[in-house]
């Protein structure tokens, strides 16, 4: 800069000659380059503090002091910046380096003055002088505290998703398929997701239709959910639950669309067996319904009959007395058929308790230690309600001498009554045979068999006579 007032007029004496600069205007330039860099650094939203050599904290700005929680830079001034690390021992190793190679850059965990934990990106660097000598250290920081979380979450989703054993499946927009997990491979009988990645979603479908519908379902109510066929690799048809969904971004704008499967192959199979074993015992109950209704329509017609001989013997009392002997025989007679029907009604409800127990109940105990949803579960425990309603009249002759029976001993003494061994009434209550034996001793001793060389069958046996 040159002075050209006439006050200095040795300034201009020549024109050749050669300008000097004024010490106080070369003083305030710099003075004023040094208050911009000081307002730049104070007010960056980074935050950015100073140490000396020894890492003990000289200066901070603003941005820091929030980062830290700080009101006031003398809470922070003067301290070690070891203090302030989570990792004291990783603090040390990053100011090694840094004195070293004179730069360090990465991320270090420490604590707030609150005392709650934060991640910060730092850059540092040592500060020379203009010989070359360091003079001090600068650091440049930014709380990466929230983004590490988020990363963290995304982590933990994209880990739960993969190792789901549910299929997932996110596709795009059109149906084609950009993400899937192991389950979902391993559920299509592949071992390789090129071969999946990149294909339409309908591609898999048993019936294309349905696919495509559901996929405008997704795109037009947001989510679908239902059962479907589809084929596997090895051509082979597997059902499968549905529940699809579309993905919207923070701004509710569709991005993607997201499916989880489950395999229900074995469950239907199931489901249709136990239907084709409900329409054969609902034939079974039918049938025994029809032959018991026959059965109380002709005693019915028997004592409707009984009912109007007595009334024409009534009528024709002089010509009863004369065929005394021969009535005698017929009302014999019919004695004998009415017993011979009771008889015979009592060996058809033998032969349904029995069958019942035979042929019924030890599946119904199988299904109910198996693996079956709630909704299979009630349709079974219906079942086995009603299997017992129909059967528990024929129960009642043995329960009534088997007063002092728990309800469980009077179960196990139908069994024994019935000829079954221990180790097969234990697998049908699914018990032990150790608790089997237990019960039959105490249904011994509450008989008065205690001590006694009396078969209990066959003393059961003869409590049903």
């Amino acid at each position: 800069m040159t002075d050209i007032s006439p006050d200095n007029p040795d300034k201009h004496s020549s024109k050749n000659a050669p300008e000097k600069s004024d010490p106080s205007l070369l003083n305030r330039d710099i003075k004023e380059q040094l208050l911009i860099k000081d307002r730049a650094i104070a007010s960056a939203i980074h935050g950015i503090g100073i140490g000396d050599l020894e890492g003990n904290i000289i200066y901070v700005n603003d941005a820091a002091l929030r980062m830290w929680g700080a009101d006031d830079p003398s809470e922070v001034i003067g301290r070690s910046s070891l203090e302030l690390a989570k990792d004291k021992e990783q603090a040390e190793t990053i100011m090694l380096e840094l004195l070293k190679k004179g730069s360090w850059e990465g991320e270090i965990e420490g604590f707030k003055k609150d005392g709650t934990p934060a991640t910060i990106h730092m850059a540092a660097n040592i500060v020379y002088n203009d010989k070359g000598e360091p003079i001090c250290t600068m650091d440049s920081f930014v709380d990466i505290t929230d983004r590490k979380k988020i990363e963290e979450e995304l982590r933990i989703k994209d880990f739960a998703v993969s190792s789901s054993i549910q299929g997932i499946v996110i596709g795009d927009l059109t149906g084609n398929i950009t993400y899937i997990n192991q389950a979902f491979l391993e559920m299509w009988g592949d071992d390789d997701t090129s071969e999946i990645i990149g294909k339409s979603a309908i591609d898999f479908a048993k019936d294309p239709k349905q696919a495509e519908e559901a996929i405008e379902a997704i795109l037009g109510k947001g989510y679908w959910s239902d059962e479907i066929d589809g084929v596997k690799k090895n051509g082979s048809i597997i059902t499968v639950l549905v529940s699809a969904n579309l993905v919207t971004d923070a701004d509710n704008n569709p991005i993607c669309m997201m499916a989880s499967f489950m395999d229900i192959t074995d469950r239907k199979i199931a489901e249709a067996k136990l239907e084709a074993a409900n329409e054969e015992l609902e034939t079974r109950v039918m049938e025994r319904t029809r032959e018991l209704v026959l059965a109380n329509e002709r005693l019915l017609t028997e004592i409707e009959e009984r009912k109007l001989a007595a009334t024409s013997l009534r009528e024709k009392e002089e010509e009863l007395r004369l065929q005394t002997i021969n009535l005698q025989e017929t009302n014999t007679a019919l004695k004998i058929l009415l017993k011979q029907r009771e008889q015979d009604k009592e060996d058809l409800e033998d032969k349904v308790l029995s069958n019942t127990k035979k042929l019924i109940l030890p599946y119904i105990e199988k299904l109910k230690n198996s693996g079956l949803n709630s909704r299979q579960k009630t349709y079974l425990k219906i079942l086995d309600s009603n299997i017992n309603e129909i059967v528990s009249p024929y129960l009642k002759k043995l329960s009534s001498h088997l007063q002092n029976l728990t309800p469980m001993q009077i179960q196990v003494a139908d069994f024994v009554k019935a000829g079954k061994t221990t180790k097969e009434i234990s697998e049908l209550l699914n018990l032990s045979d150790r608790a089997i034996e237990f019960h039959r001793n105490n249904i011994r001793n509450k008989l008065g068999l205690k001590n006694k060389k009396i078969n209990l069958r066959t003393y059961l046996l003869s409590l049903s006579q």
